[in-house]
């Protein structure tokens, strides 16, 4: 098979490893995001000096769901899109939060300091 999944895992690893883009600067910043939480579509976009809308085509058109979690970007209000179904999105969180719950972000500020808490900081 052409390409394969080394191909495809490469690929996902150079954008995350350099991002060029404010597309890739969401998708590693969401690569961060620990599991049992989602953040906003309003939080990235705020995060990388973009809209909200952007955020949601760059997820639409994420090809690396292992690797780039689209599925914990959520609306301000409801779940928002995704491209499984909003049902497969829904349980995908669930399974996630597990007792906990889920927890969104809806703040840069208090993106950061997830990030720190989870000990996912990034220092610079």
């Amino acid at each position: 098979m052409a390409g394969g999944v080394e191909e495809w895992l490469g690929e996902a690893v150079r954008v995350l490893a350099q991002p060029r883009s404010r597309r890739d600067a969401v998708y590693l910043l969401l690569s961060m995001l620990p599991p049992g939480y989602a953040v906003t579509y309003s939080t990235l976009a705020r995060l990388v000096g973009t809209s909200p809308r952007a955020v949601g085509a760059w997820m639409r058109a994420n090809k690396w769901l292992i690797v780039v979690p689209c599925h914990r970007v959520v609306a301000s209000r409801g779940l928002g899109g995704f491209s499984r179904g909003v049902e497969f999105k829904k349980r995908l969180l669930e399974l996630e939060a597990g007792k906990r719950g889920l927890r969104v972000i809806r703040s840069v500020e208090e993106f950061w300091k997830v990030l720190e808490l989870e000990g996912r900081a990034v220092e610079g």
